[in-house]
C-alpha cells in the first residue's frame, strides 16, 4: 500500500499526542496519525521536536529525513532495532564472497543502463548515443571492472543536458534538483535495509571511510532513474521557471508513483522493500519495469 509523504515546512513546533503528530503554527494546529505517514520530511532549521515525538516515530519505522539550512537532505533518523532476525542476517551479509557480490554489482548495473536507455528513448533522445551505450550495456563484466557504469553515465548525461554538464559541479541547479532527489531516495533504502535486518554500513561497491549507507547508495542504483525524470521534466519542459519549493515538492511525489515488480504493480516503498528481500534472501533480483509513459 502507499502512505503519506508529509513535508513540513512552516511549524513552530512538533508534538505526539495519541499516537498522532501535531503540527502547531501560531495558533493553529495540525493532526496526522503516525500510522499513516511513510516519510516524514523537516525543511525548517527553526521548528521544535519532543523526543516523545521522535521515539514515536523511530518505533513506528517512519522516514524522518531532516533538511539542513540550504534545504538539502542532512540527517535519517533510523532505530536501532531493525529486524527481529538481524545478527543471523547480518552475519550473512559479512560472509558474502566475491562471486555473489561480483555478480550482484554486475546485475545492479545492467539495470541501471538498461533503465537510462529507456528514458532517453522516452523523452525522444534514441538514436547514435543510446546505441553507444546499449554496446556498453552488452559488454558489462563481472564486478563492471572495466567501468561500464562510469562510460555509459557520460554519455547519459551529455545526451541529456549538453557536453559541458558535470556531476560534480555543485554550483549547477540541476544538480541541486538530483541531489535533493537522491537523498530522499536513498533514506528510503536506508530504512529498508536496517528493517529487514541488514547493516547499511557493508556495501558492495562503494566504499568510504565517511559514507554510514554505503549499501544504499549500491543498491538504489537500479532507482536513480525516478528521479531523473522528474528533474527532466523540471529543466527541459519546465525550463526551471517554477520556485524551487515547488519542483521540490514534484521530486517528493515522485514516491507516490508506481511501477512494475515481476509483472505486478508496486508503490515504489514497496518495489523497494521486494528488491531488498532478494538480497537478503540471495534471490535472483526481481525484474523491474519504470513504466515512464505513465508518469506524464
Amino acid at each position: 500500500m502507499g502512505w503519506k509523504i508529509v513535508e513540513i515546512e512552516t511549524a513552530d513546533r512538533l508534538r505526539l499526542f495519541l499516537d498522532n503528530l501535531v503540527i502547531y503554527k501560531d495558533n493553529d494546529k495540525i493532526i496526522i496519525p503516525i500510522n499513516d505517514i511513510d516519510t516524514l520530511i523537516i525543511d525548517n532549521i527553526q521548528i521544535n521536536l519532543s523526543i516523545q515525538l521522535i521515539n514515536k516515530l523511530a518505533d513506528s519505522n517512519v522516514n524522518v529525513v531532516i533538511c539542513d539550512k540550504y534545504h538539502l537532505p542532512n540527517t535519517q533518523l533510523l532505530p536501532f532495532i531493525g529486524n527481529y532476525n538481524s545478527l543471523k542476517i547480518l552475519n550473512r551479509q559479512l560472509n558474502w564472497n566475491h562471486q555473489y557480490k561480483s555478480n550482484l554489482w554486475k546485475n545492479i548495473v545492467k539495470q541501471k543502463i538498461t533503465n537510462q536507455i529507456e528514458l532517453l528513448s522516452h523523452f525522444g533522445y534514441y538514436g547514435e548515443k543510446t546505441k553507444e551505450i546499449e554496446l556498453l550495456l552488452h559488454d558489462i563484466k563481472d564486478y563492471d571492472i572495466s567501468n561500464r557504469e562510469g562510460h555509459a553515465a557520460k554519455i547519459y548525461w551529455h545526451t541529456l543536458f549538453g557536453i559541458d554538464f558535470n556531476r560534480r559541479d555543485e554550483e549547477n541547479p540541476i544538480n541541486k534538483y538530483l541531489n535533493y532527489g537522491y537523498a530522499i531516495l536513498r533514506s528510503y533504502f536506508s530504512k529498508s535495509i536496517v528493517k529487514k535486518g541488514l547493516d547499511p554500513r557493508i556495501s558492495i561497491f562503494h566504499k568510504s571511510f565517511h559514507n554510514h549507507f554505503a549499501l544504499s547508495s549500491d543498491l538504489m542504483e537500479v532507482f536513480r532513474t525516478i528521479i531523473d525524470f522528474e528533474v527532466i521534466k523540471i529543466v527541459e519542459i519546465e525550463k526551471m521557471k517554477k520556485p524551487w519549493f515547488e519542483s521540490k515538492q514534484k521530486l517528493i511525489e515522485c514516491f507516490n508513483k508506481r511501477i512494475i515488480v515481476d509483472d505486478k504493480e508496486q508503490f515504489i516503498n514497496n518495489a523497494i522493500d521486494k528488491f531488498i528481500d532478494a538480497i537478503v534472501n540471495e534471490k535472483k533480483l526481481p525484474k523491474l519495469i519504470f513504466p515512464f509513459y505513465e508518469w506524464n
